[in-house]
């Protein structure tokens, strides 16, 4: 990706960086300033486990989602059925910048941020996945915690391996997003990335979040803290199956003209299910806060394929279901 040229006004001094410092190190990966004064240095854990509460981060966003997303002969943003590019709409849709439309987003009327952002996480993880599919962010094995040497046709990684996520190799054009959603400082991952990185699952990084005790203990909190609504809704997912078969082996002989039996008929309503479940998850919980008030979940975007919630989801289902049909259900 070509770097922007920068410029600067008649008679006005261009500042150096010094040799080895981390100015030059920025100006050679092509580093973009955002416009204000960004101050880097050491945080405490303490500060670096919570995600920032500034909006500072919804116009990079933006601006980040319109440079990635691929563009329609008129303009229109495309997502071409790709996952990614899918949530990218969503997300600049949800910004107040677009409208979505069939095949992807078309600039909106009157274009104005919302009262009320998307989810941080939401957003942040939308942006990671659109690096990504970009080639805008490639991550490396984490083998190595510094940065890597250049591997042959790879570029080499300037984002070092921290908090269990890879070295990785971040694009110019990212730079600025990254750090306003807080995801990276001094050229490092933050705290807060981690659990965002977990919702990319990079093979590189050899994550198994599964073990982690956040997870086990959200796991144990969706389990126990579940509101009326949710547990209704899970009761009807769960006993969705053995209700179920036997209409629908009666509209197979009817009308597709097919001896469906009812062992076929269950393991089709199972795999719904699951699948039933899953969206649940994607709509309705999130690590940090567990499950969602239906107000809540307003905020957030619809992530289909969410790593982090498809798992959470698949554990979640082992325990419950069963629970809630008072025996082991048909594999």
């Amino acid at each position: 990706m070509a770097k922007r040229s920068r410029s600067s006004a008649k008679g006005e001094k261009v500042q150096t960086p010094l040799p080895g410092s981390l100015g030059e190190a920025l100006d050679e990966i092509g580093f973009q300033p955002l416009g204000r004064r960004i101050i880097v240095g050491k945080q405490t854990e303490q500060t670096e486990r919570h995600p920032r509460t500034s909006t500072d981060w919804a116009l990079p966003a933006i601006e980040f989602f319109r440079f990635t997303l691929p563009r329609a002969p008129n303009g229109d943003c495309e997502h071409l059925s790709i996952a990614a590019h899918e949530v990218a709409c969503q997300a600049i849709a949800r910004l107040g910048q677009a409208d979505i439309i069939d095949g992807g987003a078309q600039s909106a009327s009157d274009l104005a941020l919302p009262a009320k952002l998307p989810r941080w996480d939401d957003i942040a993880t939308a942006v990671v996945w659109a690096a990504s599919q970009s080639g805008l962010l490639r991550y490396r094995r984490r083998c190595r915690t510094g940065l890597g040497k250049r591997s042959s046709g790879l570029p080499r990684a300037n984002i070092r391996a921290a908090y269990g996520c890879p070295p990785a190799y971040l694009g110019a054009e990212a730079f600025p997003v990254f750090q306003s959603l807080g995801l990276i400082s001094d050229r490092c991952w933050t705290a807060v990335a981690e659990t965002i990185v977990w919702r990319d699952s990079p093979y590189e990084a050899g994550m198994n979040f599964t073990t982690d005790k956040r997870f086990i203990e959200a796991l144990y909190a969706a389990i126990s803290c579940m509101p009326e609504d949710i547990a209704a809704k899970i009761k009807d997912i769960a006993e969705m199956p053995a209700s179920e078969a036997a209409g629908l082996v009666d509209f197979a002989k009817r009308y597709a003209h097919r001896d469906a039996t009812r062992h076929e008929a269950l393991v089709f309503l199972q795999d719904r299910s699951r699948r039933l479940l899953s969206d649940l998850f994607a709509k309705r919980w999130r690590l940090g806060d567990g499950w969602l008030s239906a107000e809540e979940s307003r905020r957030a975007l619809f992530l289909e394929l969410d790593p982090l919630s498809i798992q959470m989801s698949v554990e979640f289902g082992r325990i419950v279901i069963p629970r809630k049909l008072g025996c082991e259900v048909e594999d």
